[in-house]
């Protein structure tokens, strides 16, 4: 009888990986997280509210698939249309989708796919970890010491930005410094 253990199902680039660290979980009472974007203040009354009166027999039903009113109404605050706006189960889902959709995976388990998935440094720690699991490179680019986004003129100059890479990951409010980015 061929016995195939569970691991052995798993895919090898997957396998292979380095499991995922978070980041420190300090236990300060008051501290304000950026990491996990916690505050330590509460909602306000109107948003406790809201969630109370939300707690009748919509919970026991499935929300719309689509999110169709939620997507309308970000797209109207964004000036969009809601066909340009994607909801899901948080932003880690949303970010395995869009490496799914972009990157193209290695063709077999100890190939490297010619995509490259890139972001500034630091940053969050789980972009490196889609890219390794499509076995695409990583192309890491430092931020400025200041944090800032090195301006377009310098990752040109310095060439370590990929202008041809399958994704482009940038982070606003940046983790772990918290800085946000405008559209320039």
């Amino acid at each position: 009888m061929n016995r195939t253990r569970p691991k052995q199902l798993i895919r090898r680039i997957v396998r292979d990986l380095h499991a995922y660290v978070p980041g420190e979980q300090p236990k300060i009472k008051g501290l304000i997280k950026l990491n996990t974007n916690e505050n330590p203040h509460p909602p306000s009354p109107k948003v406790l509210a809201a969630v109370k009166a939300a707690t009748d027999g919509r919970l026991r039903l499935y929300p719309n698939p689509t999110a169709q009113l939620l997507r309308e109404k970000l797209a109207k605050f964004h000036g969009c249309r809601p066909e340009n706006i994607v909801a899901g189960n948080g932003s880690d889902e949303l970010l395995a989708l869009a490496t799914r959709a972009f990157v193209e995976p290695a063709a077999g388990h100890n190939s490297r796919s010619e995509a490259t998935v890139q972001f500034f440094s630091p940053s969050y720690s789980l972009y490196p970890v889609l890219a390794e699991m499509h076995g695409t490179s990583v192309n890491a680019v430092a931020l400025q010491p200041d944090f800032d986004i090195p301006s377009v003129e310098d990752l040109r100059r310095e060439g370590t930005w990929n202008w041809q890479a399958a994704l482009t990951f940038i982070t606003t409010p940046n983790a772990p410094s918290g800085r946000g980015y405008s559209a320039r």
